[in-house]
């Protein structure tokens, strides 16, 4: 059995001070605005030189992809087995009050960043969340509680196509509603769709 590799204290340290840029990033675009700061503050309030910035990010844009992929790993870390005992509504739903949570957790001036067309990540079907979905669907159409008259991929675009939507929606609204309790209202709607009958 292979042995796990250690990480060496330098590597740690990179990953360190990666994380702090993004936090720093993170914690200004909150308080100023994504167009409000630069690499030089970002830099100098993360006490690292802006030499340093462009070693772990070609740019500002790359922080908020780095943002917008790590909703990958949320998911990853709240969507488990126990999951797959509920009813494939509930899972899905539940995926989806998840995938809002994170939505919230991202400050708005992010989320109206990222909810644009020149984002053609929403387009990767390599993403985490995108396999995770797609296992609970197909998980759906074993059990017999989805349609199979339909490919797992294409029910999963239908989702994925509507969630953005309501996300888009929530931003011209300046998050005015709770989308923790919109989305998960719309997503359970449009199951019943592709519920076998």
């Amino acid at each position: 059995m292979a042995q796990s590799k250690r990480i060496t204290s330098r590597q740690a340290q990179a990953i360190k001070t990666r994380n702090k840029i993004l936090k720093t990033t993170i914690d200004l675009m909150q308080k100023k605005g994504f167009d409000n700061i630069t690499i030089e503050t970002i830099s100098k309030k993360a006490g690292v030189s802006v030499g340093s910035f462009y070693y772990y990010f070609k740019s500002k844009n790359d922080i908020l992809l780095d943002i917008f992929h790590k909703a990958d790993d949320y998911l990853q870390a709240h969507i488990d087995d126990s999951m797959s005992n509920l009813p494939i509504e509930d899972q899905i739903v539940q995926f989806y009050i998840y995938y809002a949570k994170y939505v919230k957790l991202t400050s708005m001036d992010f989320t109206k960043r990222l909810y644009n067309t020149d984002n053609k990540a929403f387009l990767d079907r390599d993403r985490a969340m995108f396999h995770l979905m797609n296992e609970i669907v197909e998980r759906g159409q074993r059990t017999g509680e989805l349609i199979r008259t339909e490919e797992s991929i294409a029910i999963v675009e239908y989702f994925f196509i509507t969630a953005r939507g309501i996300v888009f929606d929530w931003c011209l609204h300046d998050g005015s509603y709770d989308i923790e309790e919109v989305l998960p209202f719309y997503m359970r709607r449009l199951v019943t769709v592709f519920k076998q009958q």
